[in-house]
């Protein structure tokens, strides 16, 4: 067995962090309180959830209303909205302005999670120490610039919350799931809460997060009920259980279906006839969506700052999906390629002696995951975000593996980590500036004064 030993300190790290996202989040503390793009759905269900009714207020969702009989509806996650009670509650002069706050603080708890997963793996590497604290911080960097982290933080509309909670339950989970797993029989009732609420969290914001950890769940249960853990038990069962059974009445009450939506009900209707005619979901898009988030391209570059460019790209393809361009402005290849980098090798160790079966179970998981969005009938850079689950429990496996291949490859992991973080963050912001349309004006103003640009 692996010698334990201290992990990386990422205290330091993560508490500057929090600091430059937070001045990120709210354009260097002018903008806290900001009325986002639909941002006020959150708001309205949260208010038709306190009077015993799943429906919205046709004026909070607006153009992305599902309407059924009459009544209005959203395919939101509702996760957000139960935060916006007690905020509401406290604060009611804020009523759809919480977007940021909320975001935010998503933001810190992936942070913070990520920053855990990184130390524990470490812990039994036979590096240095000197060593583990430089891919340790390095790392994380990597996780708060290059990664699709910084695009939810720069535009916290409905639809970078949704995925931003998804995104940052979904990592807690596997931060729980790794804890309880290390401590075998002893694990702490705590850690399997934590791993079971985690799931439940992502489920309710984002179903395509909380599936694979809803997959994954019964792997603890036969070593709990064989020591007779009942406490175990329950802390990760009940949560579960009720958050999947949330989710599935909820689906039945707005559209009659579990699955949580029904795109015959949308208002929108490029999307409602192309889901009807080639479905939401179809595994032949696989391939053209691989290319699409993992291609090779590189983002056009321009004279004025931040010198590369972020766009949409015309990607005709009609009967795959149901906008003829793509959004996604910058690939895994580009944006991530730490990551990448890293996740190869441990997919690599993934199938060898060296893997473990809990690994190859959990990314199992979250492959299927991967491959929902991959079949989805639509492209933008959000969406890749639910790829990143697979990539960092890969990437788990290649700093836990001891042996010469992590420390042979420290510094390329270093080198690609801050390229990326160059690329990403300057394609990030130009895509924020000049072509993200659910960017509030005034923050849009306020980087272009930043960057000497025009208002």
């Amino acid at each position: 067995m692996s010698e334990i030993k201290a992990g990386p300190r990422l205290i330091p790290l993560t508490v500057a962090l929090g600091i430059i996202l937070w001045l990120f989040v709210t354009t260097g503390w002018r903008q806290v309180f900001v009325k986002e793009v639909l941002g006020s759905a959150y708001d309205s269900q949260a208010e038709h959830f306190l009077r015993g009714d799943v429906g919205i207020d046709v004026d909070d969702i607006r153009h992305e209303a599902m309407i059924v009989n009459g009544k209005v509806y959203t395919y939101f996650g509702p996760f957000p909205a139960f935060l916006r009670i007690p905020l509401n509650f406290l604060y009611p002069h804020a009523r759809g302005k919480w977007s940021r706050l909320s975001g935010f603080t998503a933001g810190m708890i992936s942070l913070l999670a990520f920053a855990g997963l990184i130390r524990d793996r470490l812990r039994t590497t036979s590096l240095r120490p000197w060593q583990r604290e430089l891919i340790a911080n390095v790392s994380l960097l990597g996780f708060a610039f290059a990664s699709p982290l910084l695009l939810l933080l720069g535009n916290l509309s409905i639809y970078d919350e949704a995925v931003i909670w998804g995104f940052a339950a979904s990592i807690a989970a596997l931060f729980f799931a790794y804890r309880a797993w290390d401590a075998a029989e002893s694990a702490s009732p705590w850690m399997l809460l934590g791993f079971s609420v985690s799931a439940s969290a992502a489920l309710l914001s984002r179903v395509t997060f909380g599936l694979p950890l809803f997959l994954f769940a019964p792997v603890f249960l036969p070593k709990l009920w064989r020591h007779r853990r009942f406490a175990q038990l329950a802390a990760l069962v009940l949560p579960i259980l009720a958050g999947g059974l949330f989710y599935v009445l909820l689906g039945y009450a707005r559209f009659g279906t579990p699955l949580g939506v029904d795109y015959n009900n949308y208002i929108n209707p490029t999307h409602r006839e192309f889901a009807h005619q080639h479905h939401t979901l179809d595994l032949s898009r696989v391939p053209a969506s691989v290319i699409d988030y993992f291609g090779i391209r590189f983002p056009p570059t321009e004279e004025k700052a931040p010198f590369l460019r972020g766009e949409r790209r015309p990607y005709h393809h009609p009967t795959l999906y149901s906008l003829d361009f793509s959004e996604t402005y910058l690939s895994v290849f580009w944006g991530s390629s730490w990551l990448l980098f890293g996740a190869i090798i441990g997919l690599f160790f993934l199938f060898t002696r060296q893997g473990q079966t809990f690994e190859r179970i959990l990314a199992g998981a979250c492959a299927i995951e991967a491959v929902v969005i991959l079949s989805y009938y639509a492209l933008a850079q959000r969406y890749s975000t639910d790829l990143f689950p697979l990539l960092i429990v890969c990437f788990l496996v290649f700093l836990r593996v001891n042996g010469n291949i992590l420390r042979r490859t420290l510094y390329i992991v270093v080198a690609l980590t801050l390229f990326s973080m160059v690329v990403n963050s300057l394609t990030t912001i130009s895509w924020l500036i000049d072509s993200d349309m659910n960017v509030p004006p005034a923050t849009r103003a306020t980087w272009r004064t930043l960057l000497g640009r025009q208002p």
